[in-house]
């Protein structure tokens, strides 16, 4: 499995800034996610958005572990404009958002077992019950919640262990973190032999999203393509410097990197 991903997906990226965002789709996410399971073999499959981008450019460890998962999907519309300039463009956006069907409506009907852990306390547990709701049947092996990190930002090795043994223990066929950036990715790259799981995805603050309302964006703001406007007119405090500052670095490093280097092909 690992090599067929590797023949196909890992070489059909388009270069972000030194972020090999893939190119899947969503019938073939659903297909990759399948065959794992299938074969008992490992899929991972993280995000890029543009703050991931800009952070991966500064932290070149960073930017290998993202550069590490099978999958790195396009989270935002930066990340999608960023193909289009540079000649690869992505099919679609594929963020946790978009991908709530696959996520859930697939394992339901297949009777995957997923297993949700990360975020704040109680919240993975809020996502869990709106999620058995929306997909009556879907089997939720269990849940734990994210706040875990020592002052210097990693998970202690003993409590890791703790959870890579209770996550196995669950069995779970699929494994969602939400950990947030770059503690997921490190977690997935420190413990990803370990975890008996076929298939880890991050994930962010997606069970936030969740444990709100079955679809995070109205329609006119996926429409308009405003995500991160809808983003920052709900938490402007901590989000103005992402989507105002950042953001206009983003656009000008993708400008400058696409002068540079020209058309990937």
């Amino acid at each position: 499995m690992r090599g067929a991903i590797e023949a196909a997906w890992r070489q059909d990226t388009v270069d972000v800034l030194g972020v090999r965002v893939s190119r899947a789709d969503a019938p073939a996410l659903t297909r990759l996610m399948a065959a794992a399971i299938q074969a008992g073999e490992r899929l991972t499959v993280t995000f890029a958005n543009p703050d991931y981008v800009l952070k991966a450019a500064k932290d070149p460890e960073l930017r290998d572990m993202i550069n590490g998962f099978d999958l790195v999907l396009a989270d935002g519309w930066g990340v999608v404009m960023a193909s289009r300039i540079f000649g690869r463009p992505v099919p679609q956006r594929m963020a946790n958002d978009d991908l709530t069907d696959e996520l859930f409506g697939v394992p339901t009907d297949e009777r995957w077992g997923v297993h949700l852990f990360g975020n704040a306390p109680g919240v993975a547990d809020a996502a869990a019950d709106n999620l058995r709701r929306w997909y009556p049947g879907l089997r939720i092996t269990g849940t734990q919640h994210g706040h875990w990190a020592g002052p210097d930002g990693r998970i202690p090795a003993d409590v890791a262990e703790q959870l890579v043994k209770e996550i196995n223990a669950a069995r779970p066929d699929i494994l969602h973190v939400g950990l947030g950036t770059p503690l997921q990715q490190r977690f997935v790259t420190e413990y990803r032999d370990r975890l008996e799981v076929p298939v880890i995805f991050t994930c962010g603050a997606y069970f936030e999203h969740l444990a709100e309302r079955r679809s995070y964006y109205p329609r006119w703001v996926l429409k308009l393509r405003v995500g991160f406007l809808y983003r920052l007119a709900r938490e402007p405090r901590r989000l103005w410097r992402r989507y105002t500052i950042e953001l206009g670095t983003y656009v000008w490093r993708v400008l400058a990197y696409r002068i540079r280097n020209g058309r990937q092909r």
